[in-house]
């Protein structure tokens, strides 16, 4: 049953039903909720692809490996530099050693056996030695500041998924170059996005949180509930009509995308009384008398 918003609205008003259903059935369409074009930040080499066509993915997932043997290498060169204490280690023993004569020749000044130069030289001694810990502790942070900017440079050589879903195509092969190309494609299946035209009569009926029941092609006989997210708020006057959008839940992939689907929608409109409203009766005023002229 097809009936006008707001032409059901003056039968509402006169009357003339109530409490009833209207059903619409409208032909959508469920299709991926995004595609990606997968490229790599980085100009390089595909060492390796280790995903296929149709395999599903998942956010984070390595797909493919771009030449980083010069990248692993300086990796490996900051790690050690890194991990290496010795440096560090050293001035900390000296300083502890100057600290310990300073304490020595401070309680030996005070018996006057030793001279103002020899305190001087010790106090300078420990002075120097905080001066060079500090400096190895420096050249430490530095070298795990390089190592996290290796790290990096070598991770991004690895091409991961932004997203869960499925690979839809292969656009480059070991030995070919990415620079300013497409890796391969991805998309997401899980929301699936349905999308419908609805002509003008059904527009203010279909809002954003109603559920409808979709029924695709492929499974058959699959009866799912989706969700309306989007209604457009232009009608197109051409074709007098206007696009809805729908998420549809998809954790098991079950579902396929790209394939055609029924829609089903339910309006019920309230209940009123079958009773027609009259206006309220007026009276009608006395018809006017004529007055009497005597002569």
């Amino acid at each position: 049953m097809s009936i006008n918003p707001y032409f059901s609205s003056a039968l509402l008003g006169l009357g003339l039903f109530s409490g009833t259903t209207l059903a619409a059935n409208l032909d959508c369409m469920v299709k991926p909720e995004m595609y990606v074009e997968l490229s790599s930040p980085v100009a390089g080499t595909v060492a390796a692809l280790l995903v296929d066509k149709g395999d599903h993915v998942v956010k984070g997932q390595p797909l493919a490996q771009l030449e980083a043997s010069v990248e692993l290498a300086k990796f490996n060169q900051a790690k050690a530099d890194a991990e290496t204490n010795s440096e560090v280690r050293n001035q900390k023993i000296k300083l502890e050693y100057a600290t310990r004569n300073r304490t020595r020749y401070r309680s030996l000044a005070t018996t006057n056996v030793i001279s103002q130069i020899e305190k001087d030289k010790v106090e300078t001694e420990v002075v120097l030695a905080e001066i060079e810990l500090k400096k190895a502790e420096e050249r430490r942070k530095s070298a795990m500041l390089a190592l996290e900017m290796a790290k990096a440079q070598l991770e991004v050589k690895t091409v991961k998924s932004p997203i869960d879903g499925i690979v839809i195509d292969r656009y480059a092969m070991p030995g070919e170059s990415v620079s300013d190309r497409a890796i391969m494609k991805l998309a997401q299946v899980n929301p699936l996005r349905v999308e419908l035209i609805a002509p003008t009569e059904y527009f203010g009926l279909i809002q954003p949180g109603m559920e409808a029941e979709v029924r695709p092609e492929l499974p058959a006989k699959k009866v799912v509930k989706a969700t309306i997210t989007k209604v457009d708020q232009l009608i197109d006057p051409a074709s007098g009509s206007f696009t809805v959008r729908m998420t549809l839940p998809n954790a098991s992939d079950e579902l396929i995308g790209g394939v055609n689907c029924i829609a089903s929608f339910d309006f019920a409109t309230p209940a009123v009384s079958t009773t027609p409203t009259l206006p309220p009766f007026a009276p009608q005023s006395a018809a006017p008398v004529n007055p009497v002229i005597k002569r």
